[in-house]
């Protein structure tokens, strides 16, 4: 299994200058590759046997004829290589699929600049006393700053920096898994989540706020694109207009994470097994403006499911997605009747057949318990029935720590209003 650490890396001037060269020469022959491969697929296209057989140039090949790729990591170079391959092989098997992958488009300085660079013979290294990293090619040691260590042997290490001039580096090791799947599970910490829009998850023991990081600086945010709009191109105002506003994005973005990481590692906390909708975001995006700045930018869905799987995982517990087209907010929990008249904005409604009126999100959430029930039976997972469902769900120590995140959410909202 393999584990990765990221940390912010605070490099001096010299280090700076020599990261930025490997990001330039990482760039550089990226798309020198890319435009290699485009321009031989326009002159042979009609020819696939002289295609197939072309031999494009190695990285050696581009060191000799550019002198400046020397001068930096050559395994920071090799990992391009790689990545171009990933990026052509993700779009073939797109197309076989069915699934739109984009084709691979050249890289651009004002992106996020990374680069890769693989551990042999111990070049590699972190001194966890004194915080530093070494990697290679830099003669000196770089500050870090992080509380977490590890033992094991780095594998490789991704170093990056934002359009904030933040670096990071991302060190991956590998772990030995000494989590195994509980086979046993108790009724009591079973939960079933709705999504929704204005309180992110709701059940019927407990709900969380939205976290409306992004709506709440989005004045701000509209007031720095005009400033930035105005400014002459290639002037120093420029740059600074685009830094202020590349750090609010940052902030946002850091926030919206920093939830997620607290919301996922409390479910997993105290919850054996999580069941969720496997919700269509794309689709969301394209119906519904108001709920797309939702699920994607005051909260990432997909952000929350995938940290939120590998965190249950590591514990031995359990993450089960219902289908979407499972219809929970329109069956009736009671009696299993469903109401295809149901419209997005009717958020109670009252059952035809046994004329219990309900909410839509606890509804739903009660349904997509129900239907994670019958799945955990259909994998043979045992589940051991409790008289009394709510220990453990709406107890002091789980109600507290949901109260204290609602709580820090509502302060940074009031304090960010003022």
């Amino acid at each position: 299994m393999n584990r990765a650490y990221k940390f912010r890396v605070y490099p001096n001037r010299e280090q700076r200058e020599l990261l930025d060269k490997t990001f330039g020469c990482c760039r550089f022959i990226y798309n020198k590759m890319l435009e290699e491969r485009k321009t031989v697929y326009g002159q042979k296209k009609n020819d696939k046997k002289a295609l197939n057989n072309y031999k494009y140039k190695t990285e050696k090949q581009y060191k000799q004829e550019f002198e400046c790729l020397k001068e930096v990591d050559s395994k920071a170079l090799q990992s391009e290589w790689r990545n171009l391959q990933s990026a052509y092989r993700n779009f073939f098997s797109g197309l076989k699929k069915g699934r739109k992958v984009g084709f691979p488009k050249f890289k651009s300085k004002k992106n996020k600049q990374t680069y890769t660079t693989f551990s042999i013979n111990n070049n590699c290294k972190i001194d966890f006393e004194k915080r530093k990293i070494k990697l290679p090619k830099i003669n000196t040691w770089i500050n870090y700053r992080d509380d977490r260590i590890f033992t094991e042997e780095i594998k490789h290490i991704t170093v990056s920096k934002n359009r904030s001039g933040k670096y990071h580096a991302s060190i991956v090791i590998e772990r030995e898994s000494t989590f195994t799947p509980r086979q046993d599970l108790e009724d009591n910490k079973i939960i079933g989540f709705d999504m929704s829009a204005p309180k992110f998850l709701i059940a019927k023991e407990i709900e969380f706020v939205n976290p409306r990081f992004y709506r709440m600086e989005q004045k701000k945010l509209k007031r720095l694109h005009r400033e930035l709009s105005r400014k002459q191109k290639g002037s120093n105002n420029k740059k600074k207009s685009n830094l202020k506003l590349a750090n609010l994005y940052n902030k946002i973005n850091n926030r919206k994470k920093d939830w997620m990481h607290k919301v996922s590692h409390l479910l997993s906390k105290h919850f054996d097994c999580v069941i969720l909708e496997d919700l269509n975001i794309k689709g969301m995006q394209h119906f519904n403006s108001g709920l797309s700045k939702s699920v994607t930018l005051d909260f990432s869905w997909n952000y929350f499911v995938n940290i939120l799987t590998y965190k249950m995982e590591q514990k031995g517990k359990h993450l089960i997605l219902i289908d979407r087209y499972f219809p929970s907010s329109k069956m009736c929990s009671l009696c299993g009747y469903v109401n295809n008249q149901l419209r997005l904005d009717d958020r109670k409604w009252t059952c035809q057949e046994c004329n219990i009126e309900h909410n839509r999100d606890i509804n739903a959430s009660i349904n997509i318990r129900s239907k994670g029930l019958e799945i955990l039976k259909e994998n043979r997972i045992k589940i051991i029935r409790n008289n009394d469902r709510t220990v453990g769900t709406t107890g002091f120590a789980f109600g507290e720590d949901v109260r204290l995140i609602n709580q820090q959410f509502l302060r940074k909202k009031e304090a960010t209003s003022l």
